[in-house]
């Protein structure tokens, strides 16, 4: 009598599908792998790209600082000092923005009285202050008086100084009989 045994284990539901199931499961895998290996080639070309553009600009950021260096020493010359000054001032006037000769024509005729006119401005820096030069020409005393009363009550000006006074010949002329006056103050801009 012949007995055959079986000694193999029988296949669970679990092994038979992870059969079927391995063939798909390494495609998708390779897919996969292939994705990531194609989307890092296109990464390291992108970082490549990057990295010279980077030199590039690297390159003109370092001509452009060698450049500077040059005109600073260019402006260091003793004959460009004063030109590079004045251009500081200007451009810290500009970044304050408040100094406008039109504004400060204005906040002066503002301190006008109805018979003064404002004949001459200008407008100096000493050192930090700025200085500004009135001419006014009135038809009276009392209105030079009235202008220089609102020039010492305005915030914008200090320190007002008559510098000279004269009086025009009284004649046929359309300034007969006028006050003319020269004063000076500190202009302060930024006092509003």
């Amino acid at each position: 009598m012949k007995v055959e045994l079986n000694l193999a284990h029988a296949e669970s539901r679990h092994e038979r599908y992870a059969l079927e199931w391995a063939v798909p499961a390494v495609v998708l895998g390779l897919a996969g792998l292939v994705y990531i290996g194609h989307s890092a080639t296109r990464e390291v070309r992108r970082y490549r790209d990057v990295h010279v553009k980077l030199a590039v600009l690297e390159g003109q950021d370092k001509s452009l600082r060698e450049r500077e260096a040059a005109l600073r020493r260019e402006l260091d010359q003793p004959k460009f000092r004063e030109v590079y000054r004045q251009v500081q001032f200007v451009n810290k006037l500009i970044d304050m923005k408040q100094l406008s000769v039109t504004e400060l024509a204005a906040r002066v005729t503002k301190l006008l009285p109805i018979d003064a006119r404002l004949a001459g401005l200008t407008l100096s820096q000493h050192e930090e202050e700025l200085s500004v030069r009135l001419i006014i020409d009135a038809k009276s005393e009392e209105a030079v008086e009235g202008f220089i009363s609102h020039l010492e009550d305005s915030p914008d000006f200090k320190d007002p100084v008559i510098a000279n006074q004269g009086f025009e010949e009284q004649g046929s002329g359309a300034g007969a009989g006028e006050v003319v006056v020269t004063c000076y103050a500190r202009y302060l801009p930024g006092a509003r």
